[in-house]
């Protein structure tokens, strides 16, 4: 009993094995091989159980090996190490793999302006990149969160300075960011794109010198916004940008690819406000329709596009002409017009500002005086109307003698009468397609 509670004694080949460092398999071989000391019950059979002395192992260990370690003890060491590397590198492919193909990647979602630095942000609102756009007097982070992805909150019309979405169609967002100042209007016109870990994919420079017959544009121009649509149902997004030459007239439409090349370029004598797409003649495609100012007529413009020709320029004459501008490639091109009410508030021009299409497939177009256009596909005028303070401010601009006094329903009809459509050639009052 007392050989029992031996603290040196190993009770089975269990114990045997751990002390020594090896498997049982090993001590089984040991023990025929070697003559490693192993003990057994009185009747000394090999199934009997066993027990040792840890004295007399370390004896016969040094004898028998004459070193620290066996050469077994050594392979399997090695073994244990290789299977550990082998593991662990089978390990650290699968976290790769799982990152790169299961897990979801990080990606810009939300942003932050400090100074003249944009900020990208994931979806957590942790910060991913910075890009120093080097405008010390950049639009405030408030310019660029009223304007983010959708149009203005407070002003439909004003279409987006920034959007973080896929673009080019490889399943990570792109950040479009257009360059806007605080004060001057000089050093912007300038969109950037840029990938998930803020690569610089394209830049778009806005602009260009014009030469009208009494002056000179610079090419300093401001981005009023951004559109980014899927305009030929291949996955990828196109981006539309409006640009006017600061501060005048001349204004900019340009529609890019996914990889920032130039599509299409329009100009108008007269800055452009809002945007839509529908498809108004049925063939499946969606039309542009876009709305603004005429500057030389002083009126609002309508006009709709294929979006696979888009280029020239409004039709213009005299000081509006500018050199180097084809005619347009617009489907219609239409003029509402510079009212009374305008003109005797010494409003400059009465321009066109949002455009809606309705549920019963009306293009609805709000000018800037509260009045009302609506047309059919066709761009047949069929309804106009008037909001309460146009109404109001007519009312008080008859009392004083400053606009004459004509019944609103024969008003209207004056109005519809004053509509003009370009017809490739001249302009008519019938409702007519720009003609090639």
């Amino acid at each position: 009993m007392g050989e029992l509670e031996n603290r040196n004694l190993l009770r089975s080949w269990k114990e045997i094995a751990a002390y020594l460092g090896v498997d049982v398999r090993t001590c089984y071989r040991w023990e025929n091989d070697r003559g490693m000391p192993v003990h057994r019950a009185v009747n000394g059979e090999k199934k009997s159980p066993v027990f040792a002395y840890k004295e007399e192992l370390d004896a016969w260990f040094k004898e028998a090996f004459q070193s620290s370690r066996p050469p077994e003890v050594s392979r399997s060491k090695r073994w244990r190490k290789w299977a550990w590397i082998v593991g662990s590198a089978a390990v650290l492919a699968a976290a790769v793999y799982a990152a790169v193909y299961l897990l979801p990647r990080r990606q810009p979602s939300d942003f932050r302006i400090e100074g003249p630095v944009f900020i990208a942000l994931d979806q957590h609102k942790r910060e991913m990149w910075r890009k120093d756009t080097k405008a010390e007097d950049l639009k405030l982070d408030q310019y660029y969160r009223d304007n983010f992805q959708i149009p203005h909150k407070d002003q439909p019309n004003i279409l987006p300075a920034l959007v973080i979405r896929d673009i080019n169609g490889d399943g990570d967002n792109e950040v479009v960011f257009a360059l806007v100042r605080e004060r001057d209007q000089t050093g912007e016109g300038i969109v950037f794109c840029w990938d998930r870990r803020g690569e610089q994919l394209w830049r778009f420079d806005a602009g260009r010198e014009l030469k009208c017959p009494k002056k000179a544009f610079s090419p300093d121009y401001r981005i009023v916004g951004l559109y980014c649509r899927d305009i030929d149902g291949d996955g990828k997004l196109e981006t539309l940008v409006e640009a006017f030459q600061a501060p005048d007239w001349p204004c900019q439409l340009t529609l890019l690819d996914p990889d920032g090349k130039t599509i299409g370029e329009f100009w108008n004598a007269g800055y452009l406000r809002d945007v839509n797409f529908r498809d108004i003649n049925g063939d499946g495609r969606e039309e542009l329709i876009v709305c603004g100012v005429n500057n030389q007529y002083r009126g609002g413009c309508l006009m709709v596009f294929d979006t696979r020709r888009i280029s020239g320029g409004s039709p213009q004459s005299g000081d509006y002409a500018c050199a180097g501008i084809g005619p347009g490639s617009m489907l219609y091109y239409v003029l509402t017009p510079y009212l009374d009410v305008s003109r005797a508030m010494r409003n400059q021009v009465d321009g066109l500002r949002t455009i809606d299409v309705t549920n019963n497939f009306w293009i609805r177009c709000t000018a800037g005086n509260g009045s009302l256009y609506e047309f059919d596909f066709k761009l047949k005028c069929v309804q106009i109307s008037f909001g309460n303070d146009f109404k109001m401010r007519r009312y008080e601009l008859i009392r004083s003698g400053a606009v004459e006094n004509t019944p609103e329903d024969d008003y209207r009809k004056m109005l519809r009468k004053s509509i003009l459509y370009w017809d490739g050639q001249a302009w008519t009052p019938e409702p007519t397609p720009v003609k090639r």
